[in-house]
């Protein structure tokens, strides 16, 4: 099947056929449809080809798990929930983060890239997306550090940079980030000490992993603060000393059998 023939689309404000088994390019006058669509779900397909510019002004827009290829689309300024996971998506995030329209203000709250062929750095422009609260750039091929633009993503909840080739230490920009309740940075190549804000600041953690990287020295016991801590992971590190004795305090911790029991990823 292929999607072909929509045109009467153009007053239609919802549009779902994910796990379609459609397959194909997507017609490029599909991009530009619709001023009155406000959900577009085109995930778990096999659609090929390139995404270009995006002018439709829906608010969710899930394109995940297809074969589209090529840069990053840019979008509306309207979009607040944008699923591009598990795809072939390929270049930098400056263009997608960066050129944005200046004058306009942008209401990103969920951006979903994960296992993509991303490359490069993250840019240092994520005071344009002021509004994100979950954020997953996991499973690409990112080099370089966490960007110092990150401090004003105040309302971030999660953030998931698992399985890239970052490096440098934990930035102290992540200070700022006080609502965050999961970070997982494994499967990179993280340097230095754990330092004593992971506790202090970030108070709210549920899961914190850290596996895989070259972090070493001794447990911070500000990591004790961490009362509502469900998942520890700092495993294949270099970390050495005793384990604080307040460790055994975090009564919230996931034991292996119950994180198994209760199918936590």
């Amino acid at each position: 099947m292929q999607l072909t023939g929509y045109r009467w689309m153009e007053y239609i404000k919802h549009v779902e056929i994910s796990n379609g088994g459609i397959q194909g390019d997507v017609p490029t006058w599909f991009w530009n449809l619709s001023s009155q669509m406000e959900f577009l779900d085109l995930s778990h397909n096999q659609f090929v080809g390139e995404v270009p510019i995006i002018s439709i002004p829906c608010s969710l827009m899930l394109l995940g798990s297809n074969n589209f290829s090529g840069p990053l689309p840019q979008i509306s300024p309207h979009v607040t929930e944008l699923d591009l996971s598990n795809n072939s998506f390929s270049g930098g995030l400056s263009h997608f983060l960066c050129e944005t329209n200046k004058n306009r203000s942008y209401r990103l709250m969920f951006l979903k890239l994960e296992g993509n062929d991303l490359s490069g750095e993250i840019p240092d422009c994520w005071m344009n997306w002021p509004e994100l609260i979950f954020l997953n750039l996991g499973d690409n091929n990112l080099i370089g550090g966490i960007p110092k633009s990150m401090e004003v993503l105040s309302n971030l909840i999660s953030l998931d940079f698992r399985r890239n080739r970052l490096t440098g230490t934990l930035p102290s920009s992540l200070t700022n980030c006080t609502m965050l309740l999961k970070i997982d940075l494994a499967e990179n190549e993280f340097v230095g000490q754990l330092p004593p804000w992971l506790g202090m600041r970030l108070s709210n953690l549920i899961i914190l992993s850290l596996s895989s990287n070259r972090f070493y020295g001794e447990l911070p016991p500000e990591i004790c603060y961490l009362k509502d801590l469900q998942i520890l992971d700092l495993t294949n590190n270099s970390f050495f000393g005793t384990i604080p004795r307040c460790i055994s305090n975090l009564t919230a911790m996931v034991t292996r059998s119950k994180l198994r029991d209760a199918h936590i990823e």
